[in-house]
Order: C-alpha cells, then structure tokens, then sequence
C-alpha cells in the first residue's frame, strides 16, 4: 500500500509533479499544470485498476477524500495525446478534472482526516493512457466488462 502524506506535506511534493494542492476546513482545491489532469474512476472499476498498477509497478500520486461514498483522484499526464483515451474513460464513467477542481470535504469527527495524498514519494507520473489500458483489462476480467 503507498503511504499517504499529511495535508501539510503535499504542496511542496506536489509542486515537482506540477500540480498545487490546497484545502480549508471543508473545502480542497487542486491546480492541474499543462498536461496533467486528474481521473477519477467509478468505484466499481478503482479498486480493479489500483491492483493493475500495483501490478505493473505503475504508481503515482493521488488524492483520495473520504465520506460515505469516497472519492479517489489519480494524477496523470499525456492528456493532449489521449483524445481516444479520454472519451474512452468518459464512456466507462470516469470524469476527468483539468485546469483547477473544487471538492467539498466530508465532516470527520475525532482525529482522522478528511483527505489525504498518497503515491507523492514516487518518480513518476503515469499517462492517461496506461489508466484507459487498465480499465479496459479490468472491464475484460471481471462482471463489469460484460454489460
């Protein structure tokens, strides 16, 4: 599992992979540089696409939020390359956040956080298109790949 960092951490990692993270009490914002972006995938397909890249040694950062439902971002690049990959992803339900993004963070009680980054230790970035072929082998592989 990729260790996460504390909310204090990430801005200063972030700044080398050419995005800034920024939050308040209820609210965290993200600046996207050029040619990066950040997916975020149906729950039914993250969970199949994480082992993928843990798998294929392809990590990266991203920032997961908690909250009933859970929100998981993965940090990518290549976006302008990826016209195919983009629509792709889109038609599988992924939704892809470019430029600056706003997400409303859920009340925590007690001592945990709201959100955290994780995968800022790695080297590397990964392409848009290597998360479009990991959910594609997941929607072959599994129930999901045969609606």
């Amino acid at each position: 599992m990729t260790p996460t960092a504390s909310p204090a951490e990430p801005a200063t990692t972030a700044d080398r992979f050419d995005w800034s993270i920024g939050h308040a009490d209820d609210t965290i914002v993200v600046t996207f540089g050029a040619e990066r972006a950040g997916i975020e995938l149906p729950a039914s397909l993250r969970i199949g696409v994480e082992l993928f890249f843990q798998d294929n040694g392809l990590s990266g950062p991203t920032i997961a939020i908690g909250g009933p439902v859970g929100r998981h971002i993965r940090l990518v690049t290549g976006i302008s390359k990826a016209d195919r990959a983009i629509e792709y992803l889109q038609h599988c339900g992924a939704v892809l956040h470019v430029g600056r993004a706003v997400w409303h963070l859920p009340h925590v009680s007690g001592p945990g956080l709201a959100w955290s980054a994780g995968g800022v230790q790695g080297h590397r970035i990964p392409p848009l298109v290597a998360v479009a072929a990991a959910v594609r082998a997941v929607r072959l592989c599994t129930p999901v790949g045969l609606e």
